[in-house]
């Protein structure tokens, strides 16, 4: 059940799902295989609600001026991608996303956008030991979009925002 909480709580708990994820799938620990995919399953869930969560809450206090819209990049974004370049990516992707041909940096605003337009059928991860990255695509009018978001730059921006409750989704 959905608590109201903060922007600074929310990417905190995040930052906790992401640890989880990654330990549960790289096996860090040596867990039982039904274990393994119980963590795996939930937090991801849960990391989804809180991006969503997220995303729109942070861009409803921006258009209202309550926080200041910010350019950081947390990603990096391909505009138009042919289906073959969504597949390749989600299925050969390896950080970093920086420098990535084809690829402009996504900033904090354009990656909640990206995150909230997602089709849920055509996204993925990396995960290791250092980093987990979002795969998204979706479609903006007749283009094909590929967006990397790097948990772990999402959660760093959002903690630098004005603390704010989010709102009720």
């Amino acid at each position: 059940m959905w608590k109201r909480r903060t922007f600074h709580e929310c990417a905190k708990e995040l930052e906790t799902l992401r640890e989880d994820f990654r330990d549960a799938y790289i096996n860090k620990s040596t867990l039982d295989q039904e274990i393994r995919r119980k963590i795996l399953q939930e937090s991801s869930e849960r990391g989804i609600e809180i991006l969503r969560a997220l995303a729109l809450s942070i861009r409803s206090e921006q258009d209202f001026g309550a926080i200041p819209s910010i350019r950081t990049t947390v990603g990096a974004l391909k505009r138009s991608a042919s289906t073959s370049e969504v597949s390749a990516t989600l299925n050969s992707y390896q950080p970093p996303y920086s420098g990535r041909i084809g690829f402009e940096p996504l900033p904090l605003r354009e990656a909640l956008n990206k995150i909230a337009h997602a089709d849920p059928y055509k996204t993925g991860f990396f995960a290791d030991n250092a980093v987990h990255d979002l795969i998204l695509s979706g479609n903006h009018g007749s283009n094909t979009w590929i967006a990397i978001v790097s948990i772990a730059d999402l959660c760093h921006v959002i903690k630098s925002l004005p603390d704010q409750n989010v709102q009720s989704v």
